[in-house]
């Protein structure tokens, strides 16, 4: 295996036998897992989502809904879910919504974040339980736009912009 595809759970997923014929749930799924439970790994995402009793409720075509537990880990100070840790939450979520439209020659490869923007809205408590949904805004051949948001008790509390560069395996072949 190569040390890049070791080291980038992102690509590595893609790697998995049969990975685009999987239930989109399965795919998602096994983003996750390689970040959360791979052996070989332990990058700065690994540890926010180890620890959050992470729960995928829902996979749809350009959509992921997770729940997760806020606990103190990802809190700042005050007692808050840390901004730094909402950043990282959302950039991984968010990122699990693309495999849900992945294809043969589309979205088939990774992708790399270029831009997040965060909107801090209101507070989310420590122990609090929070719903994550994801949706995928646009996607094309070189770039995707994601949609992050954050609810505790029904209530918007974090947003996020997420443009990603992607990659196919289509274009790999022609470099």
């Amino acid at each position: 295996m190569s040390e890049t595809n070791r080291i980038n759970p992102h690509k590595k997923v893609f790697t998995i036998k049969n990975f685009l014929s999987l239930p989109l749930r399965e795919r998602v799924l096994g983003l996750e897992r390689e970040i959360v439970s791979d052996p070989t790994y332990f990058g700065f995402d690994t540890h926010s989502l180890q620890h959050a009793n992470l729960q995928l409720l829902d996979a749809q075509p350009n959509s992921v809904k997770w729940s997760l537990d806020i606990g103190s880990e990802l809190c700042n100070k005050s007692g808050n879910l840390h901004g730094g840790a909402a950043a990282t939450l959302l950039d991984n979520l968010t990122s699990t919504a693309l495999l849900t439209i992945a294809k043969e020659g589309f979205l088939d490869a990774g992708h790399v974040s270029r831009t997040i923007t965060m909107t801090y809205l209101r507070p989310v408590p420590m122990g609090s339980k929070a719903i994550v949904d994801c949706e995928v805004q646009a996607a094309g051949r070189n770039t995707a736009n994601i949609m992050g948001k954050i609810y505790v008790n029904g209530k918007l509390c974090v947003t996020c912009v997420h443009d990603k560069a992607v990659f196919s395996s289509s274009k790999q072949a022609k470099l």
